[in-house]
């Protein structure tokens, strides 16, 4: 008869509470900021988190809010490029042209014009670091 290897558990489980302690966050903000029923899954990763060890009440655990992304991977940068293209000077005028090509109701340039804010800075930031690094290595 074969030998079998004892199984061998390990006693630190620091991943997996902080991946369940991660997964608690979001589940309790989707129930709090989005009105899901998923309460029976917080109870399950509530038990699971103290069967681990987990030190401390996991009813403590901040709820994450995420905000919904409103434009694809890249898809924000080139309606900029084309709006300018198109002869569009300043960031509010960016982004009412954007919230037009898009269909959404004119309420939303404001928030629209942060982002084309914070989509040039960003972009400002990694066009000027980038050749530091190209000298680098």
């Amino acid at each position: 008869m074969a030998r079998v290897a004892p199984i061998v558990r390990s006693t630190r489980y620091e991943h997996a509470i902080n991946t369940l302690v991660a997964k608690r966050a979001e589940i309790s903000g989707l129930i709090r900021f989005n009105g899901a029923n998923l309460a029976d899954q917080l109870q399950h990763i509530d038990a699971v988190l103290l069967i681990l060890g987990y030190k401390g009440d996991p009813s403590l655990i901040v709820p994450l809010r995420r905000a919904p992304s409103r434009f694809r991977k890249g898809e924000l940068y080139r309606l900029i490029l084309k709006c300018e293209a198109e002869g569009s000077r300043a960031n509010k005028e960016t982004a009412q042209r954007i919230v037009a090509m898009k269909g959404w109701e004119p309420s939303l340039v404001e928030r629209v014009r942060q982002c084309v804010n914070t989509a040039k800075v960003r972009r400002r930031r990694k066009t000027k670091l980038s050749p530091l690094t190209a000298r680098d290595g």
